[in-house]
């Protein structure tokens, strides 16, 4: 006896028809992003790092203020002194991005492996079907990692600074004020965070794969200074590169009260970083808009 039984009508979604718009890519990116238990291990760890380094720092700092007392006791050059003073609380001013030489290769790695473990358990063949535009695909990507990292430099620089602040002696404690430069150097740290993490993402997409992305940031941040630094002696114009190394710019973004006569200022090493970070994350771009994702 053939079966009669009708199937009970299937209502539509209240989604059909709808596009899935850039917005909600950028919001899905979101949600993935946190989901990842790796990202939040990884954050954990860069806050331990960046937070954890101020107070050691710190100590430095009352070291260098007691012999600088000491110095003054014993030195009539009030003039040279007061220049150690001076120094110090600039250094103070600072004490919040003390660690960031470790954390930034965290933020880079977590960034590589946002887009790297796509391409290794292979989901990113699922993730464009579902968003067929690649260059909204990619730039929401992007922005996730540019607001993410850059929220997390601000707020652990932050954290950072008055957690070193409490173990400061109060010889340096008097000199410093919470003032716009104070504020400017975490805003610094945020921009720092972010380029790290835009030069991670666009080596993690061009090579499709987490550790070769990891290992190109360690080859720029820490080899490329070390094969510099040996040249250097020898060949006059790689002493001169080695200011534009990112490693090096860095530490210019990052100086609190930069000299007047300094060779490099804020501007222009910022913009020789943020070129650092452009050329990983557009060539990351042109393979993946341009190229099979199975290549």
């Amino acid at each position: 006896m053939a079966n009669t039984s009708l199937a009970a009508p299937v209502s539509p979604s209240q989604f059909a028809g709808k596009k899935l718009t850039f917005w909600g890519v950028i919001r899905s990116e979101s949600l993935k992003f946190r989901s990842l238990v790796t990202n939040w291990v990884i954050t954990l760890v860069t806050a331990l790092v960046m937070i954890g380094m101020a107070p050691l720092y710190a100590t430095i700092l009352n070291s260098m203020a007691r012999d600088a007392e000491s110095l003054a006791k014993m030195s009539e050059q009030m003039e040279q002194t007061n220049a150690g003073i001076e120094s110090i609380t600039n250094l103070a001013y600072a004490m919040g991005s003390s660690g960031i030489d470790l954390a930034n290769m965290l933020v880079a790695s977590l960034a590589a492996v946002f887009i790297g473990s796509e391409y290794s358990t292979r989901s990113i063949q699922a993730a464009l079907t579902a968003v067929p535009r690649r260059t909204g695909y990619y730039l929401a990507k992007l922005i996730v990692l540019s607001v993410y990292s850059f929220v997390l430099g601000v707020v652990v620089t932050g954290i950072g600074y008055w957690v070193g602040y409490v173990v400061l002696d109060s010889s340096v404690k008097d000199t410093l004020e919470f003032n716009n430069g104070l504020m400017l150097n975490w805003v610094a740290a945020g921009i720092y965070f972010m380029l790290m993490a835009w030069m991670g993402y666009g080596f993690g997409t061009l090579f499709r794969n987490n550790a070769a992305g990891i290992v190109m940031v360690v080859v720029v941040f820490f080899i490329l200074p070390i094969i510099a630094a040996i040249f250097s002696g020898q060949v006059e114009w790689v002493a001169d590169a080695m200011n534009y190394l990112p490693s090096s710019l860095g530490r210019v973004i990052l100086t609190y009260d930069l000299r007047a006569d300094a060779d490099m200022g804020y501007l222009e090493a910022g913009s020789w970083f943020a070129l650092w970070a452009f050329i990983p994350a557009l060539l990351g771009y042109l393979r993946f808009r341009f190229s099979d994702t199975r290549g």
